[in-house]
Order: structure tokens, then sequence, then C-alpha cells
């Protein structure tokens, strides 16, 4: 079986809670799919059991890592969460969830209930959703066994003690127990006619909730019992929908294997009207289609398996014209090893194929809607085999090993999701997959553009010239041509000490004016980012330190540089066209990093440092600022190999072009080198990744060669599919500082020659 995969090498640096605007819907059915916002929804999400826990001021909380923790799922395309309400029960029982919610039969512990209210007003902010289940068949949180404690029928048996038949045959009195139904639906009346001390809401009226669960994996536990476990859910439906109108409510299933094998019961309960759409789990290594000592081996069948089992429920789906989501599924790491930096290839292997089934969905207009793999461990981390109390919160419950099934945030699992997401949407597969649909279109006009040349692009073009500065609609490059570049790249050093000129002397207003006027054209913008030195206060090329960027990381100068990325943000969210939309960008920052003559260079940081750089910059306007015009340039200076490249990338999940900067000077043969290797290790790269190549900054300075267009950097693009190349500045004030020639320069009809001919575009080929 052939694995496709996607690899995904980066740590997300903390960011604070975003601020986003609210969803503004509840989430709908119609001709069998979920519909938000008037359009069918197809989802990958996550369990995410432990989010009321995070969201607590009291025992477990972590408000920063929980804000961190959605916006690094908001980023990468995660926005359905399946939450527990809470735990039931005392504290210190082995293997349950602490600190539990519901601490006595009706008594509750405040501070869960305030985390729920701040995870839900947090994810509302961050248009996520929210599956909110009510109880649990099993012991980790308490469910039917303690229910059945507070009933009166004797002490629960623990499985890791007692062993799993005796619990089972204890579980098996709950369907039964009309006192624990009583019990749980004074717990389920207390939960949803809550209001939200955060939003001031009603949870009946807060769209951040998908729908309301009766329970994780309800089973009857017995043939006998069927009949009353379906009047029992089917009370329970009718319950919550008697208590609240505008949310779904669903069973929690793990489908027919929880329904006793049964296909039959689990189609009856799931027709119920007060059953809005039906789920399935699935768990190969559970259920014996794994062998855990043979993954590799046993991998196909289960795949074959599991495909099996979502056709026979979507089946169910099709005849009742319901939603269908498998809600749950599980999969060990490679070898069956729990530590985070084990390797995830059979499990993303898997994950894809059951991702090709909501893909294949989303295509069709099918009812299977979407899916929640089991779990997010994001940036916990295991301290021990088994959970205990002060370990961080991972998706292993404490009955499990921990790290077992847990999808940890530096994982290749999560860039598969990712580009999964981004297919079911149709959207680019982009660092931002909030990109604006203008962003969108400028990632597919500039892959459409690679089948039919290479734009031209220069620097600071219609802002000034050689000996001109200013002069309205002017450009050497139409001087010389009669037309524009297809590409202008421009300067934002300085923007980051709230002064009116760029470095370059460019006033920030006209540099918005001249962007707005080239996109109006039709044309591209570029951004690059010299950023003083926020250590020493000159500027970047100040580069003599070792610390600047540790200190901007999380030292001393970390919230400095946070209002410095700020006024960043204020600029790309003010560039906007004449009707108030924003510009697509492309933001090229640190660039030339693999030299050593910026204070973010190879000799003045480390590689993870430089690539956490990198990444904070990027969820920080992205998640933080919600700047969603961009798209993200990595440049190093000359690239010699793909090692070479990729020693400070920051993974492909954090960029959208990749690109290098290299000059020609005096020894041609050098330079020719140094682009054919560059471009070569680029377009390849490219082809795996389907990120866009560019030679991102080029050319001779002065144009000393008369030929140099035609003869020399014509031929080296020549062979490659490049989205750009674009040549360096003409300075207005330093007469030698030129790189593209001006009216009268010896090499203009080379120029005119090397702009003619059929591989280079300019703006009117755009």
């Amino acid at each position: 079986m052939k694995v496709n995969i996607f690899l995904l090498t980066a740590m997300l640096a903390c960011s604070a809670c975003s601020q986003k605007k609210e969803i503004n819907d509840f989430v709908r059915i119609e001709n069998s799919q979920f519909i938000v916002n008037g359009e069918p929804y197809y989802f990958i999400g996550t369990n995410f059991w432990y989010g009321a826990i995070l969201g607590s001021t009291g025992e477990g909380g972590d408000r920063k890592r929980l804000c961190r923790e959605l916006d690094y799922l908001k980023a990468n395309g995660i926005d359905n969460l399946r939450i527990l309400i809470g735990a039931d029960g005392p504290n210190g029982v082995t293997t349950k969830v602490e600190p539990t919610l519901q601490q006595a039969q009706g008594v509750y512990n405040d501070t869960i209930f305030d985390g729920l209210d701040f995870l839900l007003s947090e994810m509302g902010k961050r248009s996520m959703y929210a599956v909110l289940y009510f109880t649990n068949s099993w012991e980790w949180s308490g469910g039917y066994g303690q229910y059945l404690e507070w009933s009166g029928r004797g002490k629960a048996p623990i499985p890791a003690v007692d062993g799993w038949s005796a619990y089972m045959e204890f579980v098996k009195q709950y369907a039964a127990c009309d006192s624990c139904h009583e019990m749980l639906k004074q717990h389920i009346k207390t939960v949803i006619s809550r209001t939200n001390r955060y939003t001031s809401k009603k949870y009946t009226d807060d769209p951040a909730i998908f729908s309301w669960q009766i329970g994780n994996e309800p089973r009857a536990f017995s043939d006998e019992n069927k009949p009353l476990f379906t009047a029992w859910l089917k009370d329970i439906a009718a319950f919550i929908k008697s208590l609240d109108t505008n949310h779904l409510v669903s069973v929690g299933s793990e489908g027919k294997h929880g329904c006793e094998q049964d296909v039959i019961l689990y189609e009856e309960i799931h027709a119920d009207p007060n059953i809005d759409y039906l789920t399935a789990h699935i768990w190969p290594k559970n259920w014996s289609w794994i062998d855990p000592d043979n993954i590799t081996e046993t991998l196909d069948s289960s795949i074959i398996k599991t495909k099996k089992y979502i056709n026979e429920h979507i089946a169910v789906a099709e005849r009742l014209k319901k939603p269908l989501v498998i809600e749950e599924f599980g999969f060990p790491r490679d070898m069956h090893q729990y530590s985070p930096s084990s390797t995830t290839i059979l499990r993303d292997a898997y994950y894809a194929a059951m991702f090709d089934e909501i893909l294949l969905a989303s295509e069709h207009g099918g009812v299977f809607a979407g899916c929640n793999f089991w779990a997010w461990g994001g940036f916990g981390r295991p301290q021990h085999v088994f959970w205990q109390k002060g370990d961080d919160y991972l998706g292993d419950p404490a009955q499990e090993e921990q790290g077992l099934n847990a999808v940890f945030d530096h994982d290749a699992t999560v860039n598969l999701v990712k580009r999964y997401v981004a297919n079911i949407r149709c959207i680019p597969p982009l660092a931002d997959l909030q990109a604006t649909p203008a962003t969108q279109e400028l990632s597919r006009r500039m892959k459409r553009l690679l089948e039919k040349g290479v734009m031209f692009g220069h620097q600071d073009d219609t802002a000034y010239g050689h000996d001109w500065y200013g002069e309205n609609g002017r450009s050497d490059v139409r001087d010389v041509t009669g037309d524009y570049p297809a590409v202008i790249g421009w300067e934002l050093g300085h923007v980051e000490l709230g002064v009116d000129c760029n470095l370059d002397s460019i006033y920030f207003s006209d540099m918005k004016r001249l962007m707005c006027e080239n996109h109006t054209r039709g044309g591209i913008n570029t951004v690059s980012w010299h950023g003083d030195n926020i250590v020493t206060g000159k500027t970047a090329w100040d580069c003599a330190q070792d610390y600047v960027v540790k200190s901007v990381l999380d030292g001393d100068n970390h919230e400095k540089f946070l209002t410095w990325l700020d006024r960043l943000a204020d600029f790309f969210l003010d560039l906007k066209d004449e009707n108030g939309e924003l510009l697509p960008v492309i933001f090229r920052m640190y660039h030339e990093h693999t030299g050593a003559w910026f204070w973010w260079g190879a000799r003045q940081c480390t590689p993870d440092e430089y690539s956490e750089l990198y990444r904070m910059t990027v969820s920080y306007l992205r998640d933080v600022r919600n700047v969603h015009n961009l798209l993200y340039a990595f440049s190093p200076a000359d690239v010699l190999s793909e090692a070479d490249f990729l020693s400070r990338y920051p993974g492909d999940n954090w960029v959208d072009i990749i690109g290098f900067d290299t000059y020609c000077a005096d020894n041609r043969d050098e330079y020719r080198k140094k682009v054919t290797s560059g471009l070569t290790v680029l377009t390849n790269y490219a082809a795996r990744t389907g990120q866009i190549p560019v030679l991102a900054e080029t050319g001779l300075e002065g144009i000393t060669d008369s030929t140099f267009f035609s003869e020399t950097l014509l031929p080296l693009i020549k062979p490659f599919k490049i989205g750009y190349v674009l040549c360096w500045r003409n300075a207005f004030n330093r007469p030698e500082h030129f790189y593209v020639p001006y009216k009268g320069h010896p090499a203009e009809q080379d120029f005119l020659k090397f702009v003619n001919s059929e591989q280079i575009l300019m703006n009117k080929d755009l």
C-alpha cells in the first residue's frame, strides 16, 4: 500500500488568546448534511475531553495552555471538538479523571463549570464548535457506575483493579435503573439551563455548541437490555429537546459495535426524530483489527475492515437521511510507543484512509460528514506511563498509556489533517487556512501562471527610480519596456518603530497607495522586513550579538517585540482596495537567514531559534491579530542542496512560497552555479509539497554587463517553473545602485529582449 503523508517538523510558540468574531448561526441539517451559515459543513475534528478542566481557574486549570491549544487547532483547520462536560463522583479513584464536576449527586465543583464557560466563550471567538457529552459507559469519568453507586446499587468495580468482566456485569444494571435516569436528567437540566458568565449567553442560545450528546459510548451491555436501553435513549433525547430546541442532539454511540453487534437496533435508535445525526466509533487495536506487536503487517487489513464498518453505517445514514460522524477513532504510534518523539507513519496512513472517505463525501454531498480523531494531546507531554495527579492532560484518559493515541502539536499528523481540511474546503493548503478569498486566489493564480511563464519583479518599482522620486505613475521598468513589472517588492523596515517612512525613505501612506494601484492593475505585491535590532536600537545589519533572537522569543524584549508585530499587523490590516477589501500580499520575513549579516542570521541564532522566530511571527499575525491576507515566504541566501535549504526551515505547515536570494558579482560561473543549484532544489521540493518556488532577490548591481538579462539571467531561469524572479531596487539617491536598466542605459535593448521573450511575464501578461 502506498503511504502518502505530509511531514510537520514544527512546534508552535505560545500565543495569547485570539479575538475573533463569533459564529452567527446554529448548526442545522438539510438534505442529510450539516449546514453552517448556509453552506454544507464537512469537518475533521478531534476529541478534547479535558477542555473544561483546562479552562478552570482551580485544580488542573491552565488557561494559557487552553488558548494556545485552541489557536493551534483552529490554525490547522480543526474546529470541531468533542468535550466531556465533567466527570462524576469523588476524586482520588483509580483511573478516574479529576477534578470532577459533579462531586456528589447534584453537588457541583463550580471551578469546572467556570472552566466550561470559559472554554465555550473562547471557542465562540474562534468560530469553533463543541460536542458536549453528559455521561459515560466507562469508569474513567464516573458515568454509569457512579450513578449506580448513587442509586444504592453498591460499589462500582474498577476495571484496572477488579477486571472488565466485573465492571460490565455491574453497569449492566444501568438500563433498568430509573433512579439513575432521573439523576442524569437533573444533571442535564442543570447544564442546559446554565448561563455563561463570560458571554452572558444562555447555553441554549450559544451557537458554539454543535450538539448535546447523551453519553460516551452508551451500551446496553446485554441482549436482554436492548428494549430498556432503546427506550432510555429515546426518552433522554426527547428530554434534551424539551429543554433546548436550538441545538442538535446525538447519542455518542459506537455504532453496531456499541449495540451488541445489532445494526437493526442501531438504526432503530437513530431513527428517532429527536436524534439528529448518527455517530460511530472505530478502535482497530481494541477490536483486534491490528496486532500491536506487528502493526505494519496488519495495517492494510485494518483499513479494509474500517472502510467496511464505515460503509455499513453510511448505508443506515442514507436510509435515515441523516449525517454520520465517526466521532472517535484512534491508532497507536509506530511500534506501539508512547513517547512524543516516536514516529506516526503507520497512524498517519490509517488516518489518511479515514480522511479520504470524508473528502469523497464532501465532493459528492454524501452523508459521511465528519470525524473526530482520538485524541488531542497538543502541547501536553506525558510524565508517567499512566496519568498521575499533576501530570499534563493528554488525549489518553487516565486508564490508558499516556501518549499512545495522543496527537501532539509537532506530530506529522497535524500537517496531514491540515492538508485534508484544505481539500475538503476547496481552498489551497496554505499556512493560513483562514486566508481571505483574495489571498487564496492569489495562491491559485500563481500556480496557474507557473504553466505560462516566469513573472518579472522589481523592488520599489513605482516609488522611485534612477535619479527620480515619487513621480506619479512612473517606473524605470515602464520607461524602458512600456509596461509595469508583474511583481513589485516593498520594504517595511521601520514600520515597527511607528514612524512615517521606511528605511528607504518611502512614506508608508504612499506605499499603501502604490500597492493598491499595483493590485488594481493586476500586479502582485511582495513585502520584506528589515526590522531594526531591538536590543541595540540600530539597524537589522547590526549583527555582532548572538542573543537578539533569544530576547524576542522569551526574553526581556518579548513583549516589546510583540508591539512591533502589532505595527506590522496594523499595516497589513490597513491594506485595502477601493471596495474596502484587504489586498493579498506575499510576506517574506527574516530572509537571507543562512548568511550572517542580519541579527537573525546563521551565526546569530541556532536553527531551532530561527525556526521558532518564524513560527512565532506567523502565529501572532495569523492567530492573535487575525491577519489573513498574507502568503508566507521563506527565503535563505543561496541554496546549494536540499539539506542546506531545510537547515532552518520552519516546516511546510508554515510556508506558502519558497525562494532564495542570490546576486551576481564578477564571477559569472559562480552565479550560474548558485542559481541552477538553488532552483533545482526548490522546484524539486515544491513538486512534492505543492508550494510555489521563486527567485526572491537577484540581479547585477549597476548592470556592468550589457547582456546580463538575455545571456545570463534568462538562460538560467528558462529550464525551471518558478513563480517570479525579482531584481532589487533602483535607488534614487545612489547613482551606482540599480538593478534594472533605466532609459538610456547601455543594457536597455538587452532588457527589452529579456522581457519580450515568451518565458517572461509582465503586468499585461497576467
